[in-house]
């Protein structure tokens, strides 16, 4: 494991700021536990509201998932309104997919109203299938996507993936065109 990195490329364009040490106050109305996206835009919303609000976690700011993972930012849930129907009810499953399309708008509003430069943008997602099984379930997905949960999307046959993706590899793909992407560890030093 010599020539191993462990810490992702992008890190180099956006090295995490040194914390000075602190002394912790005797109290908070709020303790947040971990210092990642979820735990820094709970703070957020508490501090702003008005509570004394402390983020704690166990090593540097940003060291974990949030600003090693590659940035995309879609619609996605990964369960299907099938799966979803069959668990919770047609009305829930509707509900749960639009939260995840308004969650994809709402990142976007944030990355603005905050001014994060964090490279966000609509690049698209393609979605690769690693088997012929998997590009046929990918297929039928976007064919049959529930009235008023409909996303831009498209197939790409391997013979076709090349031009898109550069690469041989998979059995083809579908493409979300409304997908977005940002630069994780800055996104994560613009919520610091």
């Amino acid at each position: 494991m010599q020539n191993c990195r462990l810490a992702p490329y992008w890190w180099d364009d956006v090295p995490r700021p040194a914390l000075p040490d602190a002394v912790l106050p005797a109290t908070v109305d709020v303790a947040v536990i971990g210092a990642g996206y979820t735990g820094l835009h709970a703070a957020l919303q508490t501090a702003r509201g008005g509570r004394s609000t402390l983020v704690l976690d166990a090593e540097e700011a940003g060291w974990g998932c949030s600003t090693r993972n590659g940035g995309q930012v879609s619609t996605s849930i990964k369960p299907s309104y099938d799966q979803l129907s069959r668990r919770h009810g047609a009305q829930r499953a509707f509900d749960i997919l639009q939260e995840g399309r308004r969650s994809l708008a709402w990142i976007g509003a944030f990355v603005q109203q905050e001014n994060i430069a964090c490279d966000f943008g609509q690049v698209g997602r393609f979605h690769a299938a690693h088997n012929a099984a998997q590009y046929e379930g990918l297929v039928e997905r976007i064919g049959t996507q529930p009235k008023g949960l409909e996303v831009d999307a498209h197939a790409v046959p391997r013979a076709e993936q090349r031009s898109e993706l550069g690469s041989d590899a998979y059995w083809g793909g579908v493409v979300y065109t409304g997908h977005c992407s940002v630069h994780p560890a800055r996104y994560h030093q613009g919520l610091l």
